[in-house]
């Protein structure tokens, strides 16, 4: 009996590993361990591990979670400490698609890029940061930055160098045991781990064309830093900022949407696919051009644009508005937008977009093209609350246009 109730009892605490939300490690994926490659590290991965072993599953690349080259019952207990979250180390695909081992738990950060920067600030590992990009630290200190403005003592911390020109040494003095850098220069990633034995994790940045990747890398640097329940917060936070103006624009029929030319790539020169657009309610005169060429952004000649005839004219990063428009675009005076003065200031694309600029700017986007449906809506107001929810600091909406000579709308 004592013998059938113990079997009993082991069945039931198998179940329970197998099913319980708590012993899993949610978020980012591309985790060793992660065996059968599902959305989460949990103890179907053990088991996944246990009849590759017994060759009842093909093995797969994340199944050897210890990295050493073969499959065994090491990786078994490797992966059980992951899910505990006891583990010593982690091995990752990072967002360059590049395999890095990460020392566990994190203390010390150098970050080599602006998007690096903000993403573990907002992950509210800002005092984990040891050092900082020259880019980022200039940029700070003008007050361009709503990461350095919440927090103004990164603008003093050591330089080392660019991202395109790490300063090595500088890195080594400050014995980070991570640096984070941007993902569209993988082979700088490679050559300051080799040079320095320092692991290096590429990360995205904000992605107003396929949001989704935004997330990902945001995943990422949760995962590496243990910050993944902020990582989790911030996701739900934008996309339940971002579903109160979706719920309303959803609704309207789409020949009754403004048409929209947004330009917000590299300044105020090329137009791009940009998700704020259609969250807010517009048409993105642009993306099906775009999206037929296999193109992300473009400039396009301004006689294209005149046939679009655009609504509404969104400018990214600039104070002038119309004159600077007719300056870069020439010919676009004729266009309704120009003539019945809907060309409008957004924050843009200044050294890369910040995560809540996205649901500030649909807020923002949505009452200038649909008044009607946001009369209510106090812009202003609810960006700076949206700011100071994640970076804690006051005023960050006005403080950074005033830095930047911008000037967004402002309603009476």
């Amino acid at each position: 009996m004592k013998k059938k109730n113990a079997i009993l009892i082991g069945i039931a605490i198998c179940t329970i590993l197998l099913t319980s939300p708590v012993l899993a490690s949610a978020g980012y994926s591309k985790i060793y361990g992660n065996a059968n490659e599902d959305d989460v590290l949990d103890m179907r991965d053990v088991t996944y591990i246990k009849l590759v072993i017994f060759g009842k599953k093909p093995a797969t690349t994340l199944a050897d979670a210890n990295y050493d080259g073969k499959i065994s019952m090491l990786d078994v207990g490797q992966t059980k400490l992951i899910i505990l979250g006891k583990e010593k180390q982690l091995t990752l695909v990072d967002m360059a698609d590049r395999t890095v081992t990460v020392p566990r738990p994190i203390e010390r950060v150098v970050t080599t890029a602006i998007p690096t920067t903000r993403d573990v600030v907002i992950l509210g590992a800002a005092d984990k940061v040891v050092g900082i990009d020259s880019y980022t630290a200039s940029r700070g200190k003008k007050g361009f930055l709503f990461c350095v403005q919440a927090h103004p003592e990164l603008a003093d911390l050591p330089v080392v160098g660019t991202y395109r020109e790490p300063n090595v040494e500088v890195i080594l003095e400050l014995k980070p045991d991570v640096v984070f850098v941007y993902f569209s220069y993988p082979e700088g990633a490679d050559s300051i781990q080799e040079q320095t034995g320092i692991p290096v994790v590429c990360l995205s940045s904000v992605r107003p064309d396929d949001f989704s990747k935004t997330y990902e890398s945001l995943r990422l640097a949760g995962k590496v830093l243990g910050k993944e329940d902020r990582d989790e917060w911030l996701i739900s936070y934008v996309e339940d900022k971002l579903d109160r103006v979706r719920k309303i624009t959803n609704e309207i029929p789409e020949k009754e949407k403004p048409k929209v030319y947004a330009l917000v790539a590299y300044g105020i020169k090329d137009t791009m696919v940009y998700a704020p657009v259609e969250w807010a309610g517009g048409r993105n005169v642009a993306k099906e051009y775009l999206l037929s060429h296999g193109l992300t952004y473009a400039q396009i000649n301004p006689e294209q644009v005149i046939i679009w005839n655009p609504d509404v004219i969104f400018l990214g990063c600039t104070g002038d508005r119309v004159a600077k428009l007719l300056e870069v675009h020439p010919g676009l005076e004729v266009t309704k937008a120009v003539k019945e003065g809907k060309v409008y200031t957004i924050f843009g694309p200044w050294f890369c977009w910040d995560l809540i600029q996205m649901p500030v700017e649909t807020y923002y986007m949505a009452k200038l093209l649909h008044p009607n449906k946001f009369q209510d809506l106090d812009v202003e107001k609810e960006a700076n609350r949206m700011f100071k929810e994640v970076y804690g600091a006051d005023d960050l909406y006005n403080k950074v246009q005033e830095a930047r000579g911008l000037e967004l709308y402002r309603w009476e």
